[in-house]
């Protein structure tokens, strides 16, 4: 951790102190060490000067050195120390050179010159300026004592005036210059210090600014990368979003080109008979004007088939042909279906949705079944049909359609008026055209004829060999009530052709479909086994000349146009 400036200066100068005190009582060691080594050499003896009071003087330094570490281990006020350590070098070195008086006097002066620099680092210029002088005025003062006699130095004469005057220019210019060179070292090095911890602080200064600055540029970083990942999530929904669409409408555009391609025309609905003739004609009528149809008939009777004929023979074949199952679904994902709905309309709506009349838009909508559809989705349908407008589930929006409306049922739409279980007015918006299609069993010259076209297209499907159909199946097949019209018989030959061994399709063959034998059917169903143990397989025998009576006659039930 980094100390201001003024406590690491604190620090400087209680350190430099120690070093001060610890040099000095290293010298005065070193001078015991020579004392007692002469000693033992016997060279003491010829040395003039007082030895017992420079030892006791030696040993009184270093006790006051210990005793001033001691107080600066408890950090006494330094300024107390240091005055306390300048007054003990002043006095003992005075002491020093008055004892060495015989020696030359101007060479023992600079053992003053220790204490200054420290002095003059540690505290101040200004203190060594004090200690230099101080010292010097000492010197003097002593210098003067002895030239007058009051007191003498051991071995020597008394001191020379001229002597004198020389070594007081000396003493003065020696401790003015180190001084004053000290002091300006020490000025400069406190300024170097002060510079650097300035700089210091700058730098860090500058530090915490770089930090700041690269602290706000990583939060508006993160704040930018937040706002792609946003942009990114709202385009890759976006994107999902327009993928389903266009996946939507490359499906609607490759059925819309297969549908095109296989020619939705009448050469897809499979019929000589003169009840299929007159749905011909009819569907020759309807086609080209934009009218809504209402296609009954029982189950498997092609209603389907002939929506999308009149679709893609009439002006919309362009245009999307989209069917729906009314009955297959409850009211509330009908209506959904149908009318679209919003994101959140809903537990599950994680998203919009178009309903199937915006997607039929200049198109057909098929609405099979609709005579299972409930009062409620009834009225809602009415006001669709009325206004041309609907409207998303969940939403105020509101959205203009052009769809031509094909629906078919397998019920009597006029019975369940009058039951009250379809509305009129929603009757008579369905019912501008009604197409009545023929169960199989009144067009019963049609059979072989489908069954022939469906082992064709199955053969082709399959790339199996061709199969015909024998005599007796073929009077099976007249004599058959065929309850799912069109649909069970397409099943029943599929399943034969798969089964059958031969070429053609005998009796035998059509044991995979036992239902053909059932007691529970029409008129037209064949015994399981009848009494006198024949062919289980043969048509009951009082079926086969009503159906050949009516082939014979060409009687059909009456079948015609209803236009509103």
């Amino acid at each position: 951790m980094d100390l201001p400036f003024s406590e690491q200066h604190f620090s400087d100068r209680h350190r430099l102190l120690k070093i001060n005190i610890y040099l000095k009582v290293y010298i005065l060691v070193l001078v015991l060490v020579g004392y007692g080594t002469l000693e033992l050499l016997g060279l003491l003896q010829y040395l003039n000067f007082p030895q017992r009071a420079i030892g006791i003087l030696i040993l009184s330094f270093i006790f006051l050195s210990a005793v001033y570490l001691y107080l600066l281990k408890k950090t006494l006020r330094l300024s107390i120390l240091y005055f306390l350590v300048a007054f003990t070098d002043i006095l003992f070195f005075t002491l020093i050179i008055h004892y060495l008086g015989g020696a030359d006097i101007p060479v023992l002066a600079l053992i003053y010159t220790l204490p200054i620099p420290f002095f003059s680092i540690m505290i101040s210029p200004q203190s060594g300026y004090l200690v230099a002088v101080t010292g010097a005025l000492a010197y003097t003062c002593l210098a003067g004592l002895e030239y007058s006699g009051i007191i003498t130095y051991y071995g020597s004469e008394p001191i020379k005036l001229e002597k004198l005057g020389i070594i007081l220019f000396f003493i003065f210019f020696c401790f003015v210059s180190i001084a004053f060179y000290s002091g300006y070292l020490a000025e400069l090095l406190h300024r170097h210090r002060r510079d650097l911890a300035r700089a210091k602080e700058q730098i860090i200064q500058y530090n915490l600014t770089l930090e700041e600055k690269i602290s706000r540029r990583t939060k508006e970083l993160e704040e930018a990368n937040a706002k792609i990942a946003g942009y990114s999530r709202t385009l890759e929904r976006e994107y999902e979003a327009q993928s389903i669409r266009l996946e939507e409408v490359q499906r609607q555009l490759d059925s819309s080109l297969s549908e095109l391609n296989l020619k939705y025309n009448y050469e897809n609905i499979i019929g000589k008979s003169s009840h299929m003739q007159n749905v011909f004609r009819l569907i020759d009528r309807v086609t080209d004007f934009n009218v809504p149809v209402l296609i009954q008939g029982e189950s498997g009777t092609g209603k389907e088939l002939a929506a999308k004929a009149i679709h893609y023979n009439g002006p919309r074949k362009s245009k999307p042909f989209i069917g729906q199952n009314c009955s297959a679904l409850p009211d509330t994902l009908l209506e959904s279906e149908l009318f679209g709905h919003i994101k959140g309309a809903f537990t599950g709506a994680i998203s919009d949705r178009r309903g199937l009349f915006e997607k039929a838009n200049q198109g057909t909508l098929f609405l099979d079944e609709i005579g299972d559809m409930s009062p409620n989705m009834q009225a809602k349908l009415l006001r669709v049909l009325q206004d041309g407008e609907v409207t998303p589930v969940g939403s105020e929006k509101v959205i203009r359609v052009d769809v031509r409306i094909i629906s078919a049922t397998n019920r009597n739409l006029k019975n369940a008026v009058g039951r009250g279980e379809f509305r009129e007015d929603l009757y008579y918006r369905l019912n501008g055209v009604t197409i009545n299609l023929p169960p199989l069993r009144e067009r019963r010259e049609d059979i072989i004829l489908l069954g022939e076209h469906f082992m064709k297209s199955f053969a082709e499907e399959t790339g199996m060999p061709p199969k015909a159909l024998s005599k007796a199946a073929k009077e099976f097949f007249l004599g058959f009530s065929w309850p799912g019209n069109v649909r069970e018989l397409e099943n029943t030959i599929k399943n034969i052709c798969v089964l059958a061994k031969g070429d053609e399709i005998a009796m035998d063959d059509l044991r995979c479909k036992p239902e053909l034998f059932s007691e529970v059917r029409s008129d037209h169903s064949v015994q399981p086994l009848n009494e006198s143990g024949g062919d289980p397989y043969r048509p009951r025998q009082e079926a086969r000349p009503a159906a050949r009576a009516a082939r014979r006659q060409g009687h059909q039930p009456r079948f015609g146009v209803r236009p509103h």
